[in-house]
């Protein structure tokens, strides 16, 4: 402890023991607390813009299941840097909105989208409101919606998708993900300054 304690009387050693023990409060809290991250597309507009930078919880999760609408940091499918639909995780880094939940039906119809709870429409049905099927508002979508699906989420995955539909690469193009492929929940957009805001 003194021989600790000499050392640190050393401005040069003071100073290198200071900043390695920042660099390990950083790396602990990037690791298991919240990480920044970068949105380098506009398939969020106009909710996160391209260059946007934004922060996720990455501990969310330990203690929560994840909700509907939520605008999530995750691992889409894929292999490596190649996202594509298979039953592995790519090393890509997505930011998307969780839209349909484990079990669920998804689809769109005439640029809206629908979910059902139950076993949903066949191929080619015409798709009515139900106790079972519905078409929720998404007042966060920015651009027109392409027909798609109906899509059956299995049991353990999640179907996400960007707000800016004409200009999102999401589970519509590589299917829905596992909550393992989940990073964090985004919950604030810190740079730059015009955007700052908590969600």
């Amino acid at each position: 402890m003194a021989t600790l304690n000499a050392l640190r009387k050393h401005p040069v050693i003071d100073l290198i023991l200071t900043v390695a023990v920042a660099i390990g409060i950083a790396y602990l809290v990037q690791a298991f607390i919240v990480k920044p991250y970068r949105v380098p597309s506009g398939s969020m507009e106009p909710t996160i813009a391209i260059g946007e930078r934004i922060i996720a919880a990455r501990f969310t999760f330990r203690f929560s299941d994840p909700t509907r609408n939520q605008i999530i940091v995750f691992h889409p499918n894929g292999v490596g840097d190649d996202v594509y639909d298979t039953d592995t995780a790519s090393d890509q880094t997505f930011v998307k909105r969780l839209i349909g939940m484990p079990g669920e039906v998804v689809g769109a119809v005439d640029g809206r989208v629908y979910i059902c709870t139950g076993q949903g429409p066949q191929e080619g049905q015409e798709i009515v409101s139900t106790p079972d099927c519905s078409f929720p508002d998404q007042l966060f979508v920015s651009s027109p919606q392409d027909d798609f699906g109906p899509t059956a989420i299995p049991a353990d995955r999640y179907f996400m998708m960007g707000d800016n539909r004409a200009d999102s690469d999401d589970s519509r193009n590589w299917g829905p993900i596992t909550r393992d492929q989940m990073i964090g929940v985004t919950f604030m957009s810190y740079w730059p300054p015009s955007r700052i805001s908590i969600w």
